[in-house]
């Protein structure tokens, strides 16, 4: 359905091209965008294994390699206890625990032990403006729509990342 160049014949969009275009954020050609400095882990909650891949590509690109993945909330927060993280991009819809539940476990716990809050930013393909008011609410300190661009990541990722890294030296 595709040509030599990955543009679409057809009015349909594949998965392929979808997750090229979430990859190279929609651009042909476009340079390498690799920042200098990333946090040193992401914890990402997607129960999508594709999902979880594509954003995985994504981070890889922007040069950020440490990337734990789980398929549930309850896993994320399981992960969170045992690992230091600097971010977490928790999808808000997975079996077991959803990531509101899971974000307001996870922010339960640090409070308990007096830990600095990690940035969770919320993944989700819910992006009525009652499912921000609802993630902003659990805990979540940012939002991005799915499907989102290499450049939208890169962004949420550089809004975070100074916090993140201060915080990150005193945690744990």
């Amino acid at each position: 359905m595709s040509n030599e160049h990955g543009k679409m014949k057809s009015s349909h969009r594949t998965i392929e091209s979808l997750s090229n275009q979430m990859i190279h954020g929609g651009k042909e050609n476009q340079e390498e965008q690799v920042p200098t400095s990333f946090p040193t882990s992401i914890l990402l909650a997607d129960d999508n294994v594709i999902n979880r891949q594509v954003v995985q590509m994504q981070l890889k690109k922007l040069g950020m390699t440490e990337v734990h993945t789980v398929s549930n909330g309850e896993e994320a927060s399981e992960a969170f206890l045992s690992n230091k993280y600097s971010m977490i991009l928790m999808d808000n819809m997975m079996p077991v625990m959803d990531g509101l539940e899971a974000t307001r476990h996870i922010r339960a716990l640090e409070q308990d032990k007096m830990w600095h809050p990690t940035p969770i930013i919320a993944m989700t393909g819910n992006v009525m403006d009652g499912e921000k008011e609802k993630c902003f609410e659990a805990g979540m300190d940012d939002f991005i729509g799915k499907p989102f661009t290499l450049e939208a990541l890169n962004n949420v990722i550089q809004k975070w990342q100074p916090s993140s890294v201060s915080e990150e030296i005193t945690k744990r």
